[in-house]
């Protein structure tokens, strides 16, 4: 079907004005946007811009009629008609909550977001304020939370059940506070639903990574000045009887392995007064997959045709890494505080696997001591080589390869620091 009938099929369901426009053309260099740019290159017809008047065989240009109809499906994921979705007063028939509403241009510059670089005179802007459906615009959900304030309300309610209300079997309970907040669109996914988002989200935006054979990471444990030299079992994850304290990722009982990329982040973790500690280092043996959490994803682009549905998701996923770093002070309730990051990541190490469907066998995150990075392996004390044993091809996938014994020195801060 030609471009011209394509544009009479846009008018006659009149999502835009196309008077002023339907024989206009626009370049990627136009757009900061990365995938409206794309668009155009991939429907580009000429080789000359009419807005920016660039040209040349360098330059492409699409119709602006269908650029345009791109970027109205895409804003309507998000943007609807206030007129449509706002309620009205029953006596006036006004709108109603008219703080909720804003015109074309603010929903493009300030909710969109939209950047035109090439725009000095604003005639594009302008072209496509005036194409877009002459409305005013408000959120698909006006009167409820944002969608990344939903699922965040979502997050806080899980919390909140986990720490005190439901420990074992908080999948099947419905929580009536959490049930209220998604009847009245506060929150957006039950706990199963939100751990399963999640989840998703982690698989398809690079979260779960591979960490190859050969990764090397710091672990240290203090000791006593008559300690004989500690061996490989005796740096590695405690075993069971004597995993008695509860850790950002796991509940006393639970051992697994916390090392750090370098000694001076692992004794920052674990070293508050001045002593002796061993420090031992410790090889993957295989490849494994992890989840990353150092760093919050990008959100996608409004703009993204394969993302675009994850943004409130990934705006959330900013919270969510937050909380695998927030300091938490052990001398209080680590028990509790502990008890959503050990939760989730208790999912991800029963429930995860990967695209090519490895389950997973870590988190990588950054200390809250010193923002480097330090990590938690889902490994347990017969996890690790024992000093001199032989190694076979399904034994255990920890080696401690290097050892020492420093003096380590805690400064604490003056008075006056402190004041």
């Amino acid at each position: 079907m030609g471009h011209f009938s394509d544009q009479s099929i846009i008018e006659a369901e009149q999502r835009l004005d196309l008077r002023a426009i339907h024989d206009k053309r626009v370049c990627a260099a136009c757009f900061d946007d990365l995938h409206i740019a794309e668009f155009i290159r991939n429907h580009a017809i000429g080789h000359a811009c009419d807005y920016c008047a660039k040209h040349g065989e360098e330059v492409a240009a699409a119709p602006l009629p269908e650029v345009l109809d791109f970027m109205l499906t895409q804003i309507e994921l998000e943007y609807t008609s206030a007129d449509q979705s706002l309620p009205r007063d029953p006596e006036t028939k006004d709108r109603m909550f008219p703080e909720n509403e804003f015109p074309t241009r603010d929903m493009l510059e300030s909710y969109v977001g939209l950047e035109l670089p090439n725009d000095h005179r604003g005639t594009l802007m302008d072209a496509i304020e005036g194409a877009l459906p002459e409305q005013d615009w408000c959120l698909i959900n006006p009167l409820g939370a944002r969608d990344n304030e939903a699922i965040s309300n979502s997050w806080d309610a899980f919390k909140t059940v986990v720490k005190h209300r439901r420990r074992f079997f908080f999948l099947q309970h419905k929580d009536r506070d959490l049930e209220r907040n998604l009847m009245w669109g506060e929150a957006a996914y039950d706990v199963p639903e939100l751990l399963q988002r999640i989840m998703a989200f982690t698989q398809d935006h690079g979260l779960l990574v591979r960490l190859p054979a050969g990764s090397r990471w710091i672990r240290v444990q203090s000791m006593s000045d008559d300690d004989a030299a500690f061996g490989s079992k005796r740096m590695g994850p405690p075993p069971y009887a004597l995993a008695k304290l509860p850790n950002r990722m796991s509940p006393a009982g639970v051992p697994m392995f916390y090392g750090a990329i370098d000694r001076e982040t692992a004794l920052a973790e674990i070293a508050d007064v001045t002593g002796k500690f061993a420090s031992g280092i410790f090889e993957t043996m295989k490849d494994i997959t992890i989840l990353d959490v150092r760093v919050a994803p990008e959100v996608p682009s409004l703009f993204d045709p394969e993302f675009a549905k994850d943004r409130a998701v990934a705006m959330f996923m900013h919270a969510f890494v937050s909380d695998f770093r927030a300091p938490i002070d052990r001398n209080l309730k680590p028990h509790v505080d502990y008890l959503p990051t050990q939760v989730i990541t208790e999912y991800f190490r029963t429930m995860a696997l990967d695209k090519g469907g490895e389950p997973i066998l870590g988190v990588r995150y950054s200390s809250t001591k010193n923002g480097k990075d330090a990590i938690v392996l889902f490994a347990e004390n017969a996890d690790v080589v024992d000093d001199g044993a032989h190694i076979e091809a399904d034994s255990p996938w920890l080696s401690m390869v290097a050892y020492e014994e420093v003096l380590h020195h805690v400064t604490k801060p003056d008075a006056a620091d402190i004041a």
